[in-house]
């Protein structure tokens, strides 16, 4: 066949290249061994229903041409990309390079979950043909929704048991799933994620279409869900990734969610039926045995997953809480007023010393004596141990803590005391279970209470660790009334190991664990245990809190992130770095390693400055409130600005943030002058606010922008290095360019928006006159102008205090932010008097948070850092020695083509020739700069400017580290 193949290939493509044949259930295929490669499909007498049907999987492929996870059909001689010739009918595709998912050395499940929902969601938007409808529909054994189809094929099955577990997954699917799925919205679908249809690569990609039908998208994630449930002993962990993934691009129902494990169980013994069909026609095809020896485990994996269970973890997935009952019962406790105490004597006025369990404790107090010397030390009449804390103490053969996902966060409170203390019934209950759970480091003897909300939820409490002597006092259904004695704690022996405590813990629901239900979270679990497990403290009420909140792992939290925190909140490098502390110019990660910061213009004074910590904290401590109250340090603040500032600017209004700043700056604009029209330089960016982006370029032209709206205009960018117009008389056209624009503005001028070195352009600084100029025409035309310094202010440009000053004019509002709190949310928007009495038109402003003493004691402390620290002089000395330092290089290596910036504002801009921008040289200069500890980013309309804005207390040290791992780069 393999020459057949070639001369297919040459005829109908002019490709002259050798073939290879490849695996496959139903067809033909052949590596071709082109550059780049291909795969020639040949389907042996394919009908004309078979024909049709390919050319429908070319046009579903075509549609997804444009996302790069998908094959692409590539067009014969004729311009036709399925053909038919003697054989039948063939079809040459783009090769996808990388491992199959079967093979992959490594697997990401949530990206595998984003790919389906990519697919899912550009085939349901493919407009389909009566007659392609019809097609799909055809008789198909890979078509879940043809259930009596498959149910003829049961017989085929040779063992018993398993002849009957498919049949009961099958009986249910059609009584109660196939109902379900006939009232949800069909659409085209893949339809056959398997390990061999999946290409793992920098991007997860699908390949083999020849499964597509039409059925509601959740059909299409089972049959992913079931490949993944072969390889694992908990599948509905796997599933549970591959569903947020999925979320995170295609939103999930609770209707999808509920099916999806019960569908997953029926794809699976489907897979079986299917097989015993295809090995009895084609017994020596080993495609046909690939997987088949794990699914009956599966299967009976599937078919014992406790249902509540299986959907809290779903639920949790999509960013849910896990258990919905978790409210009912948090609302009940949280507004009950009797609850006894679980120990004496009461918590809230005992004694109390807390037992630090975690993780970071070197010297954990492991054995009686030590928890008893605490206590007796503390003079404390109860130990804690915490909620949520991770720990290292669990070394029993049920955890091992080199898995990743092993069980360290402690879910219950641990509450120590001498051996034989009492514990109490916080609340009216019944036994639920109880046993001796007498392995070691288990629980020893252990009960479960059932109690109920008013409205009949139930909920359970669990407490471990007691006496032998409490087993008697328990039955299966005994009532123990609030206050009524339960049982001792016991001693380390009957403890199974462990000092003398109860183990505390609240429960929403059992999971089907019964007495083993999880007293400990896994690691890559714990929201989702939050959401079972309860803070018991809802019950104990120790005003102090017992919730450690130890931190999880930066894989945990880049997984929850995808469905708890907006999607457009963007991460930066191609592996998102855990952060965890910051020290002066640098940045430290979970690992401990050092990254210096050359991005972070926030931190202006440094990452958690001393000095600025204690001021916070010392006001804090004394008080916070808002601004209808007299309090000296907003006063001082204030002046302290306005004294850097020319007259007469001299109101300030202090607020959170620099989008907010803009936007209180828009309404002074249109209170003063009674008018509503803007203007903005190109590329310009003012904040996040709905009327701020509407004066931000690079917002409403950017991705997802809805353009420019009517009552705002855009000057081109006076760019001297790359812009519209250069050389000698650039500056002249862009100011009548600026001029042209306020002139046929639709709406009168109200304000000029500017930065004078433009961020997000990349950098831009503006050409001398250029800010003069142009104020000139706007105020001649009844406008004020307003000056950005949210990036580029309080020291940073060196020369001058605030970036306007480098052009010598004064604006009518300055707009202040990032660095004014050091990382606080503080901004700050200053005005002159009459523009503020415009303002002042009977409309109160007011703002709960800004201006707060604490806010204002933290402005001033970074006020007077940067002044008792020199940092605008040091911002000044430093950047010329970066800038010079980075135009040395430049000489050597013409792609810096130019170094640009003032103080400690630079970009560095970087050109494969005169009209082509660096950027994938940029990206690569960032991963490759991580790797040696230094963190930086880029910008511009190309991302490919370097941009360099660190904390001002860098050192010249500090910056030849930076220019040798650039020349390091550059070298390579």
């Amino acid at each position: 066949m393999i020459n057949e193949a070639k001369e297919i290939l040459t005829s109908h493509w002019r490709n002259s290249s050798d073939v290879s044949p490849l695996t496959g259930e139903r067809d033909l295929n052949f590596e071709v061994k082109s550059d780049p490669k291909r795969v020639l499909k040949i389907y042996p007498n394919a009908s004309t229903e078979d024909v049709e049907f390919l050319r429908l999987q070319d046009r579903a492929l075509l549609s997804l041409e444009g996302m790069g996870i998908t094959p692409v059909p590539l067009p014969s001689d004729s311009g036709a990309t399925t053909i038919q010739v003697q054989l039948g009918a063939v079809r040459l595709l783009s090769w996808l390079e990388g491992e199959m998912w079967a093979e992959a050395s490594s697997r990401d499940i949530s990206e595998l979950g984003k790919s389906v929902a990519l697919v899912d969601k550009h085939l349901a938007q493919l407009q389909l043909s009566n007659r392609e409808i019809e097609i799909l529909k055809r008789n198909f054994i890979w078509n879940m929704l043809q259930a009596e189809e498959i149910q003829s094929r049961i017989q085929l099955i040779s063992d018993e048991k398993l002849r009957n577990q498919v049949a009961s997954a099958i009986s249910e699917f059609k009584e109660k799933l196939l109902p379900r799925l006939n009232k949800m919205k069909p659409q085209l679908i893949h339809n056959d994620a398997n390990d061999w249809n999946i290409v793992c690569g920098d991007k997860i990609r699908l390949i083999d279409f020849g499964d597509m039908i039409l059925a509601p998208r959740v059909v299409g994630l089972a049959v992913a869900a079931s490949y993944l449930a072969l390889d694992s002993n908990d599948p509905v962990f796997e599933i549970s990734k591959l569903v947020r993934g999925y979320h995170s691009i295609a939103p999930l129902s609770l209707e999808e969610l509920d099916l999806l494990v019960p569908l997953t169980r029926m794809r699976i013994a489907m897979s079986i039926a299917n097989a015993a069909l295809q090995i009895s026609q084609d017994p020596n095809n080993a495609y046909l045995g690939i997987s088949q020896s794990k699914t009956p485990s599966a299967l009976a994996r599937l078919a014992t997953v406790d249902r509540n269970y299986s959907n809290f973890r779903l639920r949790n997935a999509i960013g849910l809480e896990a258990n919905p009952n978790a409210k009912k019962v948090r609302n009940y406790l949280s507004r009950k007023l009797e609850i006894h105490d679980v120990v004496a004597p009461p918590l809230k006025k005992a004694k109390k010393v807390w037992i630090d369990w975690s993780i970071d404790n070197p010297k954990l107090p492991r054995s009686s004596s030590e928890i008893a010397s605490i206590l007796k030390e503390s003079g404390a009449t109860v130990g804690i141990g915490r909620y949520c804390e991770n720990r290292w103490v669990y070394e029993s053969s049920d955890f091992d803590n080199a898995d990743s996902n092993a069980r360290t966060f402690h879910l219950g409170v641990d509450l120590w005391m001498e051996v034989g203390a009492p514990v109490y019934a916080p609340l009216d209950g019944e036994v639920e279970l109880f046993n001796d759970n007498a392995k070691h480091l288990d629980y020893g003897p252990v009960v479960i209470l059932r109690h109920k909300c008013d409205d009949g939820t139930p909920f359970w409490t669990l407490y471990g660790h007691l006496s032998k002597k409490s087993l008697a006092n328990w039955q299966v259904g005994k009532v123990f009334k609030a206050g009524e004695l339960i049982g001792w704690m016991g001693d380390e022996s009957v403890n199974v190991g462990w000092p003398p405590h109860v183990h505390f813990q609240l429960l929403t629901d059992l999971c089907g664990m019964g007495i083993d239900i999880y007293g400990v979270a896994p690691r890559e679990e714990v929201s989702l245990w939050r959401g079972i497990s309860l803070n018991p403290n809802l019950i104990l009420r120790i005003p102090e809190g017992v919730d450690a909140h130890s931190r999880i792992s930066g894989s945990s939290i880049k997984e929850e992130r995808l469905v708890a925190i907006g999607r457009n909140l963007s991460l930066n490098f191609n592996k998102p770095l855990h952060i965890v502390a910051g020290e002066g110019a640098y940045l430290i990660d979970e690992s401990g390693n050092r990254y210096l910061d050359l991005v972070n213009n926030v931190a202006h004074v440094g990452h958690c400055h001393p000095r600025l910590v204690a001021a916070a904290a010392k006001q804090m401590a004394t008080l916070n409130t808002n601004t209808r109250y007299l309090h000296q340090s907003i006063i001082e603040y204030a002046r302290s600005l306005i004294g850097t500032l020319p007259d007469p600017l001299s109101v300030v209004y202090f607020v959170n943030s620099g989008s907010e700043a803009n936007d209180l700056a828009i309404r002074l604009a249109k209170a003063h002058t009674k008018r509503s029209g803007f203007l903005s330089l190109n590329h310009a960016y003012h904040g996040h606010t709905d009327s701020v982006v509407d004066i931000s370029p690079y917002k409403f032209f950017g991705k997802g922008g809805a353009g420019k709206p009517r009552n705002v205009n855009v000057a081109k960018l006076p760019n001297l290095f790359r812009g519209d117009f250069r050389g000698p008389d650039a500056t002249e056209k862009y100011l009548q360019d600026a001029v042209t624009q306020l002139d046929t503005l639709t709406e009168p001028i109200a304000a000029f928006f500017s930065e004078s070195i433009v961020s997000t352009a990349g950098q831009i600084v503006l050409p001398p006159g250029y800010l003069a100029s142009v104020y000139k025409e706007v105020r001649d035309r009844g406008g004020i102008c307003v000056s950005d310094e949210v990036q580029i202010g309080l020291g940073r440009v060196g020369e001058r205090f605030w970036g306007f000053q480098l052009q010598e004019v004064i604006p009518d509002i300055v707009t202040m932010g990032k660095p004014l709190g050091n990382g606080h949310p503080l901004a700050a928007v200053v005005t002159t008097a009459e523009i503020a009495s415009s303002f002042n038109n009977g409309m109160e402003y007011f703002n709960t948070f800004g201006g707060n003493p604490v806010s204002s004691v933290i402005g001033q402390t970074v006020f007077d850092i940067v002044m008792d620290e020199s940092l605008q002089l040091n911002a000044l000395t430093t950047g010329t020695y970066l800038m010079n330092a980075m135009r040395e290089l430049g000489r050597e290596h013409p792609i810096i083509a130019d170094v640009r910036g003032h103080g400690l504002f630079i970009g560095v801009e970087m050109m494969r020739d005169e009209e082509t921008p660096a950027t994938s040289e940029v990206a690569d200069l960032m991963e490759f700069a991580l790797t040696k500890g230094i963190l930086l980013s880029c910008d511009g309309p190309d991302n490919n400017v370097l941009k360099i804005k660190p904390p001002l207390i860098l050192n010249n040290s500090q910056v030849d580290h930076l220019t040798n791992v650039i020349s390091d780069w550059l070298s390579k």
